[in-house]
């Protein structure tokens, strides 16, 4: 007969004190990082450079639903609703043509913002400062990552890249950005 209460009463203190799945989540899940897909371009040759003027470099769309893809890997344990932090934890950007002449110095920054069809208003997903001594590769660790988890809640992801000119290039540059993330 005790033990029965004795069982309740250690249920209810545990299940009291992390109160909710979100604290079960935090207290079992150190979170996780991955890598998005590559995303590639190729810039044209940069006739004119101007570094106080932004261009769009290109625009990428992504159909992903985030919460199946969390489900599949938590056997249906979790979904997007029990993620509360997404944000860039790692970016590198290579030019895989780079020369003397035509490489990633040319560029003094780039940013890429985002947006889904769940959040439709478009907000910095991360923002790079490119040094002058950069060749064909740059990496770099955002110091304040944006939390963009409220955009992973759609099923379409848009991003689109901006960027400015340091200086000319001679020909077109075959650019592949990684991002690496860290979900929480």
């Amino acid at each position: 007969m005790k033990k029965p209460i004795i069982i309740f009463l250690l249920a209810t203190v545990v299940l009291t004190g992390l109160g909710s799945c979100k604290k079960l989540v935090d207290t079992f899940f150190s979170g996780e990082t991955f890598t998005m897909p590559t995303l590639t371009m190729t810039v044209p040759a940069i006739p004119i450079a101007d570094s106080t003027q932004e261009i769009q470099a290109g625009s990428f769309t992504t159909y992903i639903n985030v919460d199946s893809v969390i489900k599949a890997h938590t056997s249906g344990l979790f979904s997007i609703n029990d993620v509360s932090t997404v944000y860039v934890k790692q970016v590198t950007v290579t030019a895989t043509n780079a020369d003397e002449f035509s490489n990633l110095s040319a560029f003094k920054d780039f940013r890429i913002t985002i947006a889904s069809n769940a959040k439709t208003s478009a907000s910095d997903m991360l923002v790079i400062n490119i040094p002058a001594s950069a060749y064909d590769s740059y990496t770099e660790n955002p110091s304040s990552p944006a939390n963009i988890v409220d955009y992973l809640h759609g099923t379409s992801i848009y991003n689109t890249v901006y960027g400015s000119a340091r200086k000319t290039t001679l020909k077109s540059l075959n650019v592949s950005v990684v991002i690496t993330m860290f979900a929480k």
